[in-house]
């Protein structure tokens, strides 16, 4: 009877190391293209703030380290931004086009919780 015991034990061991392999893969990404404002999360999330009016205070912000996101107004979908690589600052690409309306091309991630994550290949003025 021991010696089931042990198996049981075993299987269970690996089952367990398994899932949570599985659960600690990183998420696939999916290549999108956005046309959206980018847009001050602090001042547009707490307080309604956005826009060409905005912009000044959302370069403060930028420059206090605020981290910037990217609002499809169509859609009503927000994406926070991030770089496709490590180490870069988020903002940097999409700086000069604060309270802009742009389109970003980049890599789609589905957090937890729903949110939206891009990381940003490319930006482009919108016509």
């Amino acid at each position: 009877m021991k010696v089931y015991g042990r198996i049981a034990e075993l299987v269970l061991v690996l089952v367990a190391l398994g899932a949570s392999e599985a659960a600690a893969q990183a998420p696939k990404p999916k290549p999108v293209t956005v046309t959206g404002r980018i847009v001050d999360n602090i001042c547009m999330l707490s307080m309604g703030q956005k826009g060409e009016g905005h912009r000044e205070c959302a370069i403060g912000c930028d420059k206090a380290g605020v981290r910037m996101a990217l609002l499809d107004e169509k859609a009503n979908v927000l994406y926070t931004l991030m770089a496709d690589k490590p180490f870069v600052d988020p903002n940097s690409q999409i700086r000069e086009y604060l309270e802009r309306v742009v389109t970003v091309k980049g890599d789609l991630y589905e957090a937890p919780g729903g949110q939206k994550v891009l990381a940003i290949k490319e930006v482009s003025a919108s016509k």
